[in-house]
């Protein structure tokens, strides 16, 4: 917590004090709550130590407006402190932030010469096998969606059904020149989190945090627009769901995250908005896991069950 100034760019001076360990307001407050620092208010005179500072007066002196420390960041702040998670300010705490550079996006398709020659070997084949594939694919203006005829198996059926352009993610482009984001101040990041006892972060150097949290007064502000989000989403970094497998957990994750802290009158409430892609994940391709045996409890070939029969 804080961070150390040396002696030449300390903007107080004072050479012969050495260096000063510089807090933020909201860490300021923090240690006053804990009672583990003694804040002080500036003295008369010179010679007199200053009036101890209360709690009623510290909250007073460093809440401050709009872009600043303000009563529910600092609630969201106080609370993940306290549960143990180490909580920073993001380059967009007071402002725009910096314009998003290529870790916003995703990375480009870097083929090998194996692969570029495995490309142009099969593009003939793909010519010669397209039109027969357009063909099957195509959907007519007048009639059913799906034509009758014989289908090997139920893909085919629900290729032929999706007929809406879906949001894809990662088919977005870095622009060649980075534009400041132009993010509502309401809607912005505002913390850096890593979870208690994190193994990877370091004061000099914090590394990928967590969780990146967004803190909206729910007083002051209605519920966010599309394009509110989508601004906020461009400034969060590229980060891909894990292909394990579960499909809930890949879909929440999205290709990118934010939590939103929502503050009413005291009460936080946490929301995560992901940037997914419905329309990648093929629900209709996942295959149950083989292994399991067919019939009823002791696997056999199945039938009636046991019982009586017929009497003659």
């Amino acid at each position: 917590m804080g961070h150390v100034k040396s002696v030449t760019d300390d903007p107080l001076g004072g050479e012969g004090r050495g260096q000063r360990v510089w807090l933020l307001p909201e860490e300021v407050l923090y240690l006053i709550e804990r009672g583990t620092l003694d804040a002080r208010w500036p003295p008369v005179d010179c010679d007199e130590q200053g009036l101890e500072m209360s709690l009623q007066g510290a909250y007073a002196m460093f809440i401050g407006e709009e872009q600043a420390l303000t009563l529910e960041r600092y609630a969201v702040y106080a609370a993940l402190k306290r549960t143990g998670y180490t909580v920073l300010r993001a380059p967009s705490f007071d402002g725009p932030g910096p314009a998003p550079g290529s870790w916003c996006y995703p990375p480009p398709e870097i083929k090998t010469a194996k692969q570029e020659g495995m490309f142009s070997t099969s593009a003939l084949w793909k010519l010669l096998y397209r039109p027969r594939a357009q063909e099957g694919n195509r959907h007519h203006a007048i009639g059913p969606v799906v034509q009758p005829g014989l289908y090997r198996d139920y893909d085919t059926i629900y290729r032929r059904l999706s007929l809406i352009n879906f949001h894809d993610p990662t088919a977005r482009a870095q622009p060649e020149e980075p534009e400041t984001p132009s993010t509502d101040p309401n809607f912005r990041i505002t913390y850096h989190v890593w979870k208690p006892g994190s193994t990877t972060f370091k004061k000099s150097n914090p590394g990928t945090p967590d969780f990146r949290i967004a803190v909206i007064n729910a007083r002051e502000t209605t519920a966010p627009t599309l394009e509110q989000l989508s601004t906020m989403m461009d400034t969060a970094p590229w980060d891909p769901p894990k292909r394990e497998g579960k499909m809930y957990a890949e879909l929440k994750h999205g290709y990118k995250n934010i939590i939103l802290a929502i503050v009413d009158q005291g009460i936080t409430s946490y929301l995560r908005v992901a940037d997914a892609a419905f329309g990648l994940d093929k629900v209709y391709e996942r295959r149950t896991q083989a292994g399991g045996k067919r019939g009823g409890r002791g696997g056999g070939r199945g039938g009636r069950g046991r019982g009586r029969g017929r009497s003659r």
